[in-house]
């Protein structure tokens, strides 16, 4: 479409008096701008799903169809410089994403693309239990972290890049009649070879993490591209491996299904697979046992839910349960009654 309003342009430049290519370029400029409008609304909902490499694209395919359109052009070009003094390192939880880390630190999920630019993740979906991040202080925003987990970084200056995101984070209803044509979302083949490059390069250097960033790049616009299915595959094995060395149990599981995604008739990502859950239910449940002999009877209980959540009956870890939250039960009964009594 782009190259045809080029075109009608230089006929009504030659022939100013052309009806065909004075009501061709009025069509064609109707649709371009329908199209940019579309791929602009595609941008905004990547953007509040913390998609940002994508919404990126969806605003320049915006701007090459309609390069005056404004809410692309700002979209890419405001930045917003947030002071960041103090942050807290936090460990993600099974379950656990930075919308739910955002409302944990800030009272408010919708902040998330904060902590998303802070540690440069362009995916904020693509995070995994285990892995640490850093929560800045906003100057403006009350910061809900225990005073002892805070550490400082004085003068440090991070640009944001959120791109007016308050304005479209608070936004709670998404587009639902915009779908980027899968075509126009694809990356230029030289774009293609470039990521491809970058992943074989990060992987090389142990980077993996990064290196599954730019592979999926390559997917997204090729899923058949078989270097970058084999080093997704090798990049989830070796990510697994190092995170159940560093006794992440959970999140190396994780990574060995996703190895599985990739190599159905894995055997040694399904041994792991087997081994990070009974490794992890046995330290649970041992660690369960321990505080039960200490009387510290709520953080056993706490230790056999974990347990629990993965297998429901994996050495009784009901009934023990059920006995400690009984026992638990009885001494807040036995404290209530002294404490009406005044007794010691």
């Amino acid at each position: 479409m782009v190259a045809a309003l080029r075109n009608y342009t230089l006929a009504r430049t030659v022939d100013p008096s052309s009806d065909e290519a004075r009501v061709g370029s009025k069509r064609v400029e109707k649709e371009l701008k329908s199209a940019a409008e579309q791929h602009y609304k595609a941008g905004i909902e990547y953007h509040k799903q913390g998609k940002y490499g994508r919404a990126r694209h969806q605003f320049l395919i915006a701007l090459r169809l309609r390069p005056d359109h404004a809410g692309a052009i700002k979209m890419l070009t405001t930045r917003k410089r947030i002071k960041i003094k103090r942050y807290v390192v936090h460990t993600l939880r099974p379950g656990e994403n930075l919308a739910k880390v955002a409302r944990t630190y800030y009272g408010d999920y919708r902040k998330f693309p904060v902590i998303a630019k802070y540690n440069n993740i362009m995916n904020a979906t693509k995070v995994f239990a285990g892995q640490e991040i850093k929560v800045p202080e906003i100057e403006g925003v009350k910061f809900l972290a225990r005073k002892e987990e805070i550490q400082t970084a004085p003068g440090e200056l991070i640009d944001s890049g959120l791109r007016a995101w308050e304005k479209y984070a608070s936004e709670t209803t998404a587009p639902s009649d915009v779908t980027a044509p899968e075509e126009e979302d694809r990356e230029p083949q030289s774009q293609v070879a470039s990521y491809r490059d970058d992943g074989v390069e990060l992987f090389e250097t142990e980077n993996y993490p990064g290196a599954i960033e730019a592979f999926n790049k390559v997917l997204n616009a090729d899923p058949n591209d078989n270097v970058a299915l084999e080093y997704t595959y090798r990049c989830h094995l070796q990510q697994g491996k190092l995170l159940f060395e560093r006794k992440h149990f959970l999140a190396a599981r994780d990574q060995f299904k996703e190895c599985l995604r990739y190599k159905h008739d894995c055997q040694t990502c399904q041994a792991y697979l087997e081994q990070c859950e009974t490794v992890y239910k046995e330290i649970h449940y041992k660690r369960g046992i321990e505080f039960f002999d200490q009387e510290l009877v709520e953080e056993a209980i706490h230790e056999w839910e974990l347990v629990q959540l993965m297998e429901p009956t994996y050495k009784r870890v009901d009934y023990l349960i059920s006995k400690a939250k009984t026992i638990l039960r009885n001494m807040r009964e036995i404290r209530q009654c002294q404490e009406e009594q005044g007794s010691p």
